[in-house]
């Protein structure tokens, strides 16, 4: 498959999916060090926090020891 091939595959995703292919081929590019950091507003934080506590329960459990 062609690089001109793939570019009109990607064109034809839906745009979340061409968000996960640009910052899969920016990370592949940069390497993870040099992304920026994002930070959420704290209103999107209270929202998420509550998942992210327990899904990830036993990891900051562990790493509060």
């Amino acid at each position: 498959m062609s690089a001109a091939e793939i570019i009109e595959l990607i064109k034809k995703l839906p745009s979340d999916q061409r968000e996960q292919v640009r910052a899969f081929v920016n990370l592949d590019e940069k390497g993870a060090e040099d992304q920026p950091v994002r930070y959420i507003a704290s209103d999107e934080f209270g929202m998420l926090a509550p998942s992210i506590f327990k899904d990830n329960h036993e990891l900051l459990r562990r790493l509060a020891q």
